[in-house]
């Protein structure tokens, strides 16, 4: 029994510590503009609805009228492997897959760059997705330029493939 223990828990490290070509992982990312401006329409974009529960339980605490989707781009990434996301407002987003942790959640690298051509950084983090899981960040102005514009929401949602 303790052998059988021992030889899962090697796996699942092994499994945590595939290199490239190995274990690839999917992301998705989608930019999505969250406003309470009346003269939008309430309610969310039905383009949505992969995430909408994770955007429901966001809306409990942030409370936005309307949530509409701007982009969604979906790679297949190599660990370590990062890849590029542009945002509104001259902004981009470098999402990076590091780790994959034995309970199946990965670790991503994001860094949110500001207005071109300055490219100030705006975010530097780590997160812990769960498998199929979705985290939202966000907070910045969809338009630097106009507050109606809405707040950007960055949800990123991963899902490892076999």
């Amino acid at each position: 029994m303790t052998a059988a223990v021992a030889l899962s828990a090697a796996l699942l490290l092994a499994q945590a510590d595939a290199g490239p070509g190995e274990r690839r992982v999917k992301i998705t990312v989608r930019a999505i503009a969250a406003t309470n401006d009346p003269a939008m329409q309430a309610g969310m974009d039905p383009k949505l609805k992969p995430i909408s529960t994770h955007i429901d339980s966001f809306g409990e605490q942030f409370r936005f009228r309307s949530y509409r989707l701007l982009d969604e781009q979906t790679f297949d990434l190599d660990w370590k492997n990062g890849a590029q996301v542009e945002l509104p407002g001259g902004r981009s987003l470098q999402v990076t897959p590091r780790q994959l942790d034995g309970d199946g959640r990965i670790k991503v690298h994001l860094e949110l760059l500001g207005e071109h051509p300055q490219h100030s950084r705006k975010l530097h983090t780590d997160y812990a997705i769960q498998r199929g899981g979705t985290i939202l960040v966000g907070g910045i102005r969809v338009d630097p330029a106009n507050e109606k514009a809405g707040k950007l929401l960055i949800a990123i949602t991963q899902e490892v493939e076999k």
